[in-house]
């Protein structure tokens, strides 16, 4: 029988260190890319004569922050290496509506739903979830935590409102503070590829073609540079979606990848799958004075 153990954190990322522990315990037998196997004897101090063999696994990746893709993290602020770009965020700019507005950080406040942005953002994302046109999800997140350890696992931005001013129907007003999207820039693959980074975008709908898509992804490829990362890549950019093809591609993205038949979106024929498209970003040819 086998049954898992997490070791310190600061243990997490050095297999050499995990496996001292578990030679020092006299009870090591295999030393795996993902668990280090001790004899449960050794653990509880133990005699061979007063227990039989019981392996405990040890995980050594289970809340590895190196491991994080783009579908995975562990929960976070959003606010990972941000001495890294503290020169650009919190960032000012005015829209093409003469609304000012900042990219930051997600403001946390507990114990009130309405102010805590956390909320805002997951409300965001199971919107899009259920609009089903542009994310391959089709399940929304139950809980803030889990929302939180997709969308806040590294670096992770609101685009908020300084003034008032009204929605993209000019028929609605909105209030200094909304949120008009929300954006992050995390791993898109782990460990060795963990270079490459991924960006996930979302507008609110009742402010969109106000520009809010193109200041994201103009702060996304600053903050992405800044942040050590050498390249970009988009995993899947729906044909269907043309605001999104046209805006990565203005935005000087290459298309390197073609998959068909790859998403059931809604809105769609029954059985008709929509075509994705790669997108790449070489994030080392970024000119050093870039703005947003």
């Amino acid at each position: 029988r086998m049954f898992r153990c997490i070791i310190p954190s600061t243990l997490q990322r050095n297999r050499a260190a995990a496996k001292a522990i578990a030679s020092s315990c006299g009870g090591l037998q295999t030393l795996s890319a993902t668990a280090v196997v001790l004899d449960r004897r050794a653990i509880c101090g133990l005699s061979a004569a007063s227990s039989s063999t019981m392996p405990v696994r040890v995980s050594l990746l289970t809340t590895n922050r190196s491991m994080t893709t783009a579908y995975q993290g562990i929960p976070g602020d959003g606010k990972h290496n941000a001495h890294l770009i503290s020169d650009i965020i919190p960032f000012q700019t005015t829209l093409i509506d003469g609304r000012r507005v900042e990219v930051d950080y997600f403001r946390h406040v507990e114990d009130d739903i309405e102010e805590d942005e956390y909320y805002a953002g997951m409300a965001l994302m199971n919107l899009i979830i259920r609009e089903g046109r542009s994310w391959p999800f089709d399940q929304e997140f139950e809980s803030v935590d889990d929302w939180r350890g997709y969308f806040l696992s590294h670096s992770a931005f609101v685009v908020r409102a300084i003034n008032n001013g009204m929605d993209s129907s000019k028929k609605d007003s909105s209030r200094s503070g909304e949120i008009l999207g929300c954006f992050y820039v995390k791993p898109n693959y782990p460990g060795r590829c963990s270079h490459v980074c991924n960006g996930g975008f979302i507008t609110a709908p009742r402010f969109r073609r106000l520009g809010v898509g193109r200041l994201m992804g103009r702060v996304f490829l600053r903050a992405a540079k800044d942040l050590g990362y050498k390249s970009s890549y988009f995993n899947l950019v729906f044909k269907s979606n043309v605001g999104s093809v046209f805006m990565w591609e203005s935005l000087g993205f290459e298309r390197v990848a073609v998959l068909e038949n790859a998403a059931a979106l809604e809105g769609m024929e029954e059985g008709e799958l929509d075509t994705a498209y790669g997108y790449r970003y070489d994030l080392e040819k970024l000119p050093d004075n870039y703005r947003p």
